[in-house]
């Protein structure tokens, strides 16, 4: 039987190697397990600035959706990661008006982005996190998105950890970067990272 389980936001990477793309690493809020999204430009931007209580002079895609739910009389009760296709997520929104509940298919970066701004829960199928989920040790005072985690990371910089939050397909694209590049032993830490997911 398929359940949900609540997970949150802990972090933004950037990667050099990937331009315009970010990793949202997500985790479940009761356990070890963490993935991450890969998300473009304008929805990390959108999510690390409502995480840090930052505005925008004017308003964003995303706060004008709110804005738009709000004035319908509508409010965004949760999103849900449901399913992941050739390494793609797909989220749904879950909204509610005059008691009665609608279901809409959205991108998962802007499905975060949503929730975030409407402070309502995020959830994933258990089936999804059991293929997508990496067991992590929680480092002390580890607390939701900060500022400073969205500061910019190379992949040689990244942790073994950091790696195994990453899609097959991630991995791949910053494998085929590093040789390019000829950085041969970041080329070898993703080969094994590969290698690792590919056991899971």
């Amino acid at each position: 039987m398929t359940s949900e389980i609540k997970i949150n936001v802990v972090g933004l990477i950037y990667n050099n190697n990937l331009a315009g793309t970010y990793g949202l690493i997500l985790a479940e809020e009761d356990g070890k397990r963490r993935f991450s999204v890969m998300i473009g430009e304008p929805e990390a931007q959108s999510i690390a600035m409502k995480m840090n209580k930052k505005k925008s002079p004017r308003p964003l895609t995303h706060d004008l959706i709110i804005s738009l739910l709000t004035s319908f009389n509508a409010k965004l009760k949760k999103i849900v990661i449901c399913d992941m296709i050739n390494e793609v997520f797909y989220s749904e929104l879950y909204i509610e008006r005059d008691n009665n509940q609608m279901v809409v298919d959205a991108r998962t970066s802007d499905a975060i982005a949503l929730a975030i701004r409407s402070e309502c829960d995020i959830f994933i199928k258990s089936e999804v996190l059991n293929i997508v989920g990496i067991e992590v040790e929680p480092k002390a005072n580890e607390d939701t998105l900060k500022e400073e985690d969205t500061i910019n990371v190379n992949a040689e910089d990244l942790s073994h950890e950091d790696l195994d939050l990453l899609s097959v397909e991630d991995l791949e694209e910053l494998l085929s970067m590093a040789v390019k590049e000829e950085k041969y032993e970041l080329a070898v830490n993703l080969r094994d990272a590969i290698k690792r997911r590919k056991k899971v």
